[in-house]
C-alpha cells in the first residue's frame, strides 16, 4: 500500500500536480492507516480430547485515495494528471456512507484547462476493513506417531462485507461508489492424515 515513486512532475504516470509547489503534494501519506489491529488466540479446550480453538480478528482503517478528474486538460504540456478543484471536505458521516456514495462528489468540480485544480493529493479514505477468521480443530491419534486431524475453518465469519475502493475519478459515471468487494463467508473443511 506503499508508493515509493519518485514524485518529479509534470511528467506522465506521476501523481505531482506541480513539483515547482511543493506545498500543493502537502497531504497525508498514500499508505497512511492510523489504525491497525491484529489479534490471535489459540485455545486448546480442556477435556475435549485434541480440539483445539483459534481465531484471528483484523480491524483497520481506510487508506487515503487521489481524486482525479476524467479528463486531463494538461496533458499537452506533459501533465500526467489533473486534480479537480474542490469546495469543502468530501468525508462523509458514517450514517450516510454506502457503496452508492462513500464520499461527498458534489465538493469536486472539473478544473478548467490551464490550471492544475486545488484539490489535496489524497482527499478521501477508503472503506475500512474488518475481518474474524476462526477454526476448529481435532487430531485423533492412530497408533505410533499417526494422527488424523478434522479441521472445520470458517473465513470471514461475520460475513462483513471487505468493499473496494471507490471511483475517484470526477466525470466517471461511478464518481464516488463501491463497484467491488472482497469475498463473502467462505466455510472449508479438511481432513488430514499424519504419519
Amino acid at each position: 500500500m506503499f508508493d515509493a515513486s519518485i514524485l518529479t512532475g509534470p511528467v506522465a504516470n506521476y501523481p505531482v500536480a506541480d513539483s515547482f509547489n511543493r506545498r500543493r503534494e502537502r497531504d497525508v501519506s498514500t499508505g497512511d492507516m492510523p489504525h491497525v489491529l491484529v489479534a490471535s488466540a489459540i485455545w486448546d479446550l480442556p477435556r475435549t480430547g485434541g480440539v483445539t480453538l483459534s481465531a484471528i480478528v483484523t480491524l483497520q482503517s481506510g487508506v487515503p485515495l487521489a481524486v482525479t478528474q476524467l479528463t486531463n486538460f494538461n496533458a499537452f504540456a506533459g501533465f500526467g494528471l489533473q486534480r479537480p478543484n474542490r469546495a469543502g471536505d468530501a468525508a462523509l458521516p458514517a450514517a450516510e456512507r454506502d457503496a452508492a456514495r462513500w464520499f461527498d462528489t458534489s465538493v469536486f468540480t472539473v478544473a478548467p484547462p490551464f490550471t492544475l485544480g486545488n484539490s489535496s493529493r489524497n482527499p478521501v479514505r477508503g472503506p475500512a476493513y474488518r475481518n474474524v477468521d476462526l477454526a476448529l480443530a481435532r487430531r485423533m491419534r492412530l497408533g505410533g506417531s499417526r494422527s488424523l486431524e478434522g479441521r472445520a475453518e470458517v473465513f470471514n465469519l461475520l460475513n462483513t462485507p471487505a468493499f473496494g475502493a471507490p471511483n475517484t475519478v470526477l466525470g466517471s459515471a461511478a464518481f464516488g461508489s463501491i463497484s467491488s468487494a472482497g469475498d463473502p463467508r467462505v466455510v472449508q473443511l479438511a481432513v488430514k492424515l499424519l504419519f
